[in-house]
């Protein structure tokens, strides 16, 4: 089954998520998106930036394709030697948000893996629209194989974030690079213009809303930078797509997004799965703290990409193998 629903949430799922709908939803709805109000929510990744930091990990400020990123390692052996790494894209609708915000989620996906987890911070408006925070974003894919040295990277990030990992998926192809091992996608956008589409609604979303969607969506062509490429992932062509786990809050805006993209993918005989939780607010993994479900969600996507790696490399072998008989 390419959809898995988890229908038993936790005690406290329905809290959460009444007060996202009677608190956070009314305050995006007004929030003004010009240029002095998206600059007001840089606060945001500054005051989570003063909380604790993740335990179990290792923590470095280093530079990727020229922008921040934090290099986050499993505490004890070091595993910077991996020939394999995470690049982890960070959610906020491409105005908000950053390494701070998404420290403990990616320091999650580093002790889940057991993998170095590149979270990076790239361009977001109102300095640079989309086609400039995809740039930063392949960019730094680009840098973790053909300077770096890694064999196998995995493609990762919630919201926004899965949007920038879906786009190296299809860069990589354009540029006949290395694809992404595996792709995870915490409640991915899938879709820039998913405001304009009728057949979607955001009537059962804990907080995103439709109509502030719509105001963003001319702001995405914003420069410096072209998107190049759909603006809908479910146009790239199914057979494309590495290995692929989504995770989306049951009836979420996005949800039908995800569906449609898994099922494709599956039907193409690709490997893709989705996991939907009711109860649970837009990109939870990455922002309910300790949740039951966000710590089922991070564990079930740190298996999937164990279980994808392993199959790569087994296939490294294999071609190894028929090459020496075949050299």
């Amino acid at each position: 089954m390419p959809v898995i629903t988890h229908t038993r949430p936790s005690r406290g799922s329905r809290p959460m998520w009444f007060g996202s709908r009677l608190f956070i939803r009314p305050i995006l709805k007004v929030w003004p998106l010009s240029p002095s109000g998206m600059k007001l929510l840089y606060l945001v990744d500054r005051a989570a930036s003063r909380g604790p930091k993740p335990r179990g990990v290792v923590l470095e400020q280093i530079e990727l394709a020229g922008r921040p990123v934090e290099l986050i390692v499993p505490a004890g052996p070091s595993r910077r030697d991996s020939d394999t790494a995470v690049l982890y894209l960070h959610g906020g609708a491409f105005i908000t948000c950053g390494l701070a915000t998404h420290r403990l989620v990616a320091a999650r996906m580093s002790r889940g893996t057991g993998l170095p987890v590149f979270s990076q911070a790239y361009r977001q408006l109102p300095e640079a629209g989309v086609g400039t925070s995809v740039h930063d974003a392949y960019y730094a894919y680009r840098e973790l194989l053909l300077e770096r040295g890694y064999r196998h990277v995995v493609v990762a990030g919630d919201s926004a974030g899965g949007f920038l990992a879906a786009k190296i998926t299809e860069y990589a192809l354009r540029d006949d690079l290395t694809p992404p091992t595996a792709y995870v996608g915490f409640s991915p956008l899938l879709d820039l213009d998913l405001a304009a589409n009728p057949d979607r609604s955001s009537r059962s979303d804990a907080y995103l809303p439709m109509s502030k969607m719509a105001e963003l969506a001319p702001l995405f062509d914003q420069g410096p930078i072209e998107l190049n490429g759909v603006r809908r992932i479910a146009e790239l062509p199914a057979n494309i797509f590495p290995p692929a786990l989504f995770t989306s809050a049951q009836d979420e805006m996005l949800e039908p997004d995800i569906i449609e993209l898994v099922e494709s993918i599956d039907a193409h005989g690709g490997t893709a799965v989705a996991h939907s939780f009711a109860w649970q607010i837009h990109a939870f993994p990455a922002i309910s703290g300790k949740h039951p479900e966000t710590l089922e969600a991070i564990a079930l996507a740190s298996q999937f990409v164990t279980s994808a790696l392993q199959a790569a490399k087994d296939a490294d072998l294999d071609a190894e193998e028929m090459h020496g008989k075949t050299g």
